[in-house]
C-alpha cells in the first residue's frame, strides 16, 4: 500500500514539473526579446533622381571661386554639393583647346546655379548638359549639350571664321602679285544705275514751213 503510494505520488511531482516546465516556456516566448525593425528603403527612381540636379539648377547656390580655380577643382566641388555624379567632357575640352586644369574666377552668392554655371563655363567657352535618366550634370561645350540651335550657331560662327582665313589668304596673295584689293568686279550693263536726272524726250522734228512761190 505504501509503495503504491510512494508511486503515486512520484508520478504527480512529475506532472507538475512538467507542467510547471511548459507554463515557463510559453512565459518566455511571449516575453521574449524585440526584434529590431527593418526599414526598408524605397529605391529611388529614374524621375526622382533626375529631380536633385534638375531642381539645384533652379535654387540658390554660392560659387566661392574668388580665386583662379582649376575646372577640374570646380568639378569636384559641384559633386560634393550635389551629391551628384559631374563630369568634364574631355571631347568638348579638346574641340574648344580647353585643359583640365584652365583656372576660371566667379564668386557669387544667391544666384541660381544655372545662371552661376553660365557665367562661370563661358569664360573658357563652356557650358552644361543635364541627363535626367542618370542624375548627371556634365559640363561641355555647345556641341557637346546637344542643343540643335546652339550647335548650328557654333557652327556658322565657325564657317565664319574660315571665310574670313580665306579672304585675307586672298588679299595676302593679291599683295603678293602686286594685285592690290585684286580684281573687282563689274556690275552688269543691265543693271547699272541710271544717271540723276529725268530722260529727255527728243526733241520733235521742226515744222515744214511753206516758201511762197515767185510769181505769185
Amino acid at each position: 500500500m505504501r509503495v503504491m503510494q510512494s508511486g503515486l505520488l512520484v508520478v504527480v511531482v512529475v506532472a507538475a514539473l512538467a507542467t510547471s516546465a511548459r507554463l515557463s516556456l510559453r512565459a518566455q516566448d511571449s516575453k521574449g526579446p524585440d526584434e529590431p525593425k527593418v526599414v526598408t528603403k524605397p529605391a529611388d527612381t529614374g524621375l526622382e533622381a533626375s529631380r536633385s540636379v534638375l531642381d539645384a539648377l533652379e535654387r540658390d547656390f554660392d560659387l566661392p571661386f574668388g580665386d583662379p580655380t582649376p575646372l577640374e577643382e570646380v568639378c569636384r566641388y559641384l559633386r560634393r554639393s550635389l551629391n551628384a555624379p559631374v563630369v568634364l567632357d574631355l571631347a568638348a575640352l579638346a574641340r574648344q583647346h580647353v585643359q583640365k586644369n584652365d583656372s576660371v574666377e566667379l564668386e557669387l552668392k544667391g544666384v541660381r546655379l544655372k545662371t552661376g554655371l553660365k557665367l562661370l563655363l563661358d569664360q573658357v567657352g563652356l557650358t552644361y548638359r543635364v541627363v535626367p535618366e542618370d542624375n548627371l550634370l556634365i559640363l561641355t561645350d555647345n556641341q557637346g549639350a546637344d542643343d540643335p540651335l546652339k550647335r548650328i550657331q557654333a557652327e556658322v560662327h565657325e564657317l565664319h571664321l574660315e571665310i574670313h582665313d580665306v579672304q585675307d589668304a586672298l588679299n595676302e596673295v593679291h599683295a603678293a602679285l602686286g594685285l592690290g584689293e585684286g580684281v573687282k568686279i563689274q556690275k552688269p550693263t543691265i543693271i547699272e544705275e541710271m544717271p540723276d536726272g529725268t530722260i529727255e524726250e527728243k526733241a520733235a522734228p521742226p515744222p515744214a514751213t511753206t516758201r511762197p512761190r515767185r510769181g505769185i
